[in-house]
Order: C-alpha cells, then sequence, then structure tokens
C-alpha cells in the first residue's frame, strides 16, 4: 500500500479509536496506565536523569506513557501525534501539566523539529506502522542530541517466527499494519543507525481473540471467522511459539534503551 494512504488509514482508525483506547489498554495489560507496570518502568527507569530536559515521544496516543513521565520524572515534554482525536485525550490527561506538556500535531517519519534539540526520544507501540522504519530511525537520530537517549518499544515478532505468522495476523485484523520486526531485526536497525544499545527487554502478555476483534478488527469491519481461520492455518510450529488457544495466544513486548553514539 501506497505510504500516504495508510497514514490516512492510521489517522482514521485512531479517530474512531480514541474513545475506547484507554479503556481497551486498561482491559489488555490490567494496569490503571494501559501498560504492565513493568513496561512502564522500563521506560521511566531509562529516563529517570531527565528531569527539566526536552524529551520527545513520538505517537503519544492518549498519554499513558507520557502521563506517568511527567509526574515522576518532571521532563519537558512534547509529544506527537498523527491523529488530531488521540491529541485531545492526551491534553485532557496531563491537564494539571500544561506548563511541561506540549503538543503536536505531525508525522513520525517527517519529524517537524530542528536538529540535536532533544535530549531524549520516545517511540513506545508505533514503529509498525512506519513505511520504512530506518527513515524513522535516521528521524530519531536527527533530533536528538549527542548521547541522547531512544526508547523503543513495540509488539515484535518472536525470535523464531520465520514466516511471519504474526504479521499475517495482524493484516487479517488491520488495513494500517506496515510490518513488525524480529527484536534482534531492531537491535541490528539501530546499531546501523548509529545507536549504542544499553538494554533489551522483551515482555510476553496474553491477548484474547474477542480483544483482538475489539481492539483491531471492529473498526475494519472484520469478521470473528477471519481471525479464526487465521488462527486455524498456522503451523505447529507457530500455534507453539505464540501458544495459540482456542480463544488467544501470547504476544511479545520488546523495549530496547539506546543512546546515539558520538560523532567524534
Amino acid at each position: 500500500m501506497e505510504t500516504t494512504a495508510r497514514k490516512k488509514i492510521v489517522q482514521e482508525y485512531y479517530s474512531k479509536r480514541a474513545k475506547d483506547y484507554d479503556r481497551q489498554k486498561i482491559r489488555t495489560w490490567k494496569s490503571e496506565h494501559g501498560f504492565g507496570i513493568e513496561v512502564l518502568n522500563e521506560v521511566i527507569d531509562a529516563l529517570a536523569a531527565f528531569e527539566d530536559k526536552p524529551v520527545l515521544e513520538v505517537g503519544v496516543g492518549s498519554g499513558r506513557i507520557g502521563f506517568p513521565l511527567l509526574k515522576r520524572v518532571k521532563p519537558c515534554f512534547v509529544g506527537l501525534d498523527l491523529s488530531r482525536e488521540m491529541l485531545r485525550l492526551a491534553k485532557t490527561k496531563v491537564a494539571s501539566h500544561n506548563k511541561e506538556f506540549n503538543t503536536v500535531l505531525g508525522d513520525a517519519e517527517w519529524l517537524p523539529f530542528i536538529d540535536e534539540v532533544f535530549d531524549a526520544a520516545i517511540c513506545i507501540s508505533a514503529m509498525h506502522y512506519f513505511a520504512d522504519s530506518e527513515v524513522g530511525l535516521t528521524e530519531f537520530s536527527r533530533v536528538l542530541k549527542e548521547n541522547g537517549v531512544f526508547v523503543y518499544g513495540d509488539l515484535t515478532l518472536h525470535e523464531l517466527d520465520n514466516c511471519g505468522f504474526l504479521d499475517a495476523l495482524e493484516k487479517t485484523l488491520s488495513y494500517a499494519h506496515a510490518r513488525y520486526v524480529k527484536p534482534s531485526e531492531m537491535k541490528r536497525l539501530l546499531e546501523n543507525r548509529g545507536f549504542r544499545i544499553s538494554r533489551m527487554k522483551v515482555i510476553p502478555y496474553g491477548k484474547s481473540f474477542q480483544s483482538l476483534m475489539e481492539d483491531k478488527g471492529k473498526y475494519f469491519d472484520v469478521k470473528p471467522d477471519a481471525l479464526n481461520e487465521c488462527a486455524r492455518r498456522a503451523t505447529m510450529e507457530e500455534k507453539k511459539l505464540y501458544s495459540i488457544g482456542r480463544s488467544g495466544l501470547t504476544l511479545f513486548y520488546t523495549l530496547i534503551t539506546a543512546s546515539k553514539e558520538s560523532r567524534s
């Protein structure tokens, strides 16, 4: 699919989903923040030293990372998103932090910022929408200062998924999806773009088929039978990797903390 068309689909998807977004995320992660505490703490620990420092989150969504970060670290926070409706949610959530929290409607692959302006950048659950991950990482590197910290988090393929079952599943549910990567591939992409990896963690979590339909399929008029058929067609190896059962499966969330290496 052509890049501009996909971005329009992503915008429309999150415009429709905005009113349900936090409830859906809280249900999946069983946490008031819409993320498991393990995921949230990894991000906050990576940025603990950035009080009063300019920090960018690309794909800020409803602020489920940004809000706790503001409360516990207190950076000068900028949240960018492609969806106006999601930015409104974020602004409402952090209304008491207006002085530190700024939102920008913009494109992650064409960041509207000057070079080397941020001390840290975050991209959580967004890069699988990028047409070209390398373009996105080049942009993150461009706006980060030397030795600036980058925190990546996203759903990833199982490291042994060589046929892309998770991509097939996602594309059954959503027209917005571009592609998932393996944890090792994202590590390589980061290193190729001049980042030094300091920490990497893969967190498994369960997801029901009903939740997948509520989060994605219903917004694209996908019928449950299509999801069930995709799961049925999985090979024995794929069923083992993702613990695919009658009502759900196990997914894998990868977090990587890296820093932009000095050119000297």
